[in-house]
């Protein structure tokens, strides 16, 4: 598959866009705090996705009811967590806020059950998955918005064949290489600001952080956000 007939926007080193978002994200983290640094970076990252994305040939293929990938394991940043579960109690009703919890900790109790091998090829639905749509796009994690592809055919086989390590990869590389490398910079700005940078489990960290305020309280203070 031709993934690009331009991949100049993808050129910049993966050193160079680290340091970049690094440097921006301390500077944020310095005038700001915490919540508008990370809006601001995932800002930056979803303008680096587009512009990367405007160069492909074939074009993007994810949209609006596509939600093959959105079964799959992610690892999120425990300010994602606080970033999501703010926007949850401010737009969620308190029965879906319940209905989430709940659907979390069920998700995080089947996947504490197995193998990290086997965590890989248990396709869960995200919890946050309502009628093949995502219910937090303006505030997914950065795992999320690395995922994209030409082709939903590759999505919809690794879907299909959990198991199957064979399944040629779908994703678009620029947009993961790049994406990686925006998020290892903001990591390190947050790890250097003294903040928790451990990577935790979306359905477990969720369920934690919704049912326990303290959670936020540590993380704030410069502790383990989920002990």
């Amino acid at each position: 598959m031709t993934h690009s007939r331009d991949a100049r926007p993808a050129a910049a080193p993966f050193a160079e866009i680290t340091q970049r978002e690094d440097a921006l994200v301390r500077a944020d983290l310095k005038a700001h705090g915490w919540p508008r640094a990370l809006a601001a970076s995932q800002q930056r990252q979803d303008a680096m996705a587009g512009l990367i994305a405007s160069t492909l040939t074939p074009p993007l293929a994810c949209k609006a009811g596509c939600a093959w990938c959105c079964h799959f394991k992610v690892e999120v940043r425990p300010e994602e967590v606080f970033q999501i579960v703010g926007h949850v109690r401010a737009k969620f009703s308190p029965a879906r806020q319940q209905a989430l919890y709940d659907t979390a900790s069920r998700n995080a109790a089947t996947l504490q059950a197995l193998t990290p091998t086997q965590q890989l090829s248990a396709n869960l639905p995200c919890p946050f998955l309502q009628d093949s749509q995502c219910s937090i796009h303006a505030v997914r994690p950065a795992r999320c918005r690395t995922l994209h592809a030409t082709d939903v055919a590759g999505c919809q086989q690794a879907y299909e064949e959990p198991q199957n390590l064979a399944i040629p990869p779908s994703l678009v590389p620029a947009l993961v290489l790049t994406g990686e490398a925006h998020l290892q910079g903001a990591r390190q700005a947050f790890a250097e600001a003294g903040y928790d940078d451990g990577a935790q489990e979306l359905n477990a960290a969720l369920a934690v952080a919704l049912a326990d305020g303290r959670a936020k309280r540590r993380f704030e203070k410069g502790k383990k956000a989920f002990v």
